[in-house]
């Protein structure tokens, strides 16, 4: 089974969790290929597709959204897996408020994702510029400074649950 992992990252974050993921699926057993959406040269000859993106005001990043677009007709042939990484989860109720208010803004409706895993990202001041930072505290209602919401936030266990349920879902044994 050949697995295709294509991630678009603003900093970093989400690449080193498609990394980690694509790590955790070839444990398993999985031909997997992880790349930057920018270096994909083909999307043919995969079994199943995992599209990694950060979230940033609300969408995926438009490097992903360009991606979708041209490998549309490939994607909607075969299994497709949605990874977004988002800051907004490490708030109380934020999986649901991705969900509900980004999720749909993101969703293709001729793509069909058959599951999609929502991780809090990290933020790490010396990587993001002042518009950046003036956007995080601006989307935490503005009463707390930027600098209060740096840290890694990524839950690994986390990721690796998910990437092993995607794994069973192609039905990959376990090693």
């Amino acid at each position: 089974m050949r697995i295709l992992s294509v991630y678009a990252s603003a900093h970093g974050s989400t690449a080193e969790v498609a990394r980690f993921m694509g790590e955790v699926w070839q444990q398993r057993g999985l031909e997997t290929v992880v790349t930057g959406v920018g270096a994909v040269r083909s999307v043919e000859g995969h079994d199943a597709y995992v599209l990694a993106s950060a979230v940033h005001n609300g969408l995926w990043l438009p490097e992903m959204a360009t991606f979708v677009r041209r490998s549309h007709r490939v994607l909607s042939d075969k299994p497709v897996y949605l990874c977004l990484t988002c800051l907004r989860a490490i708030e109380p109720g934020g999986y649901a408020y991705v969900t509900n208010n980004y999720l749909p803004n993101l969703l293709s409706r001729t793509l069909s994702f058959h599951r999609i895993g929502i991780f809090a990202g990290k933020i790490d001041m010396t990587t993001i510029n002042q518009d950046e930072a003036w956007t995080l505290a601006f989307r935490y209602d503005g009463s707390r400074d930027a600098s209060t919401l740096a840290g890694d936030h990524r839950d690994w266990n986390a990721i690796r649950a998910w990437a092993e349920r995607v794994a069973d879902d192609l039905g990959v044994c376990r090693a």
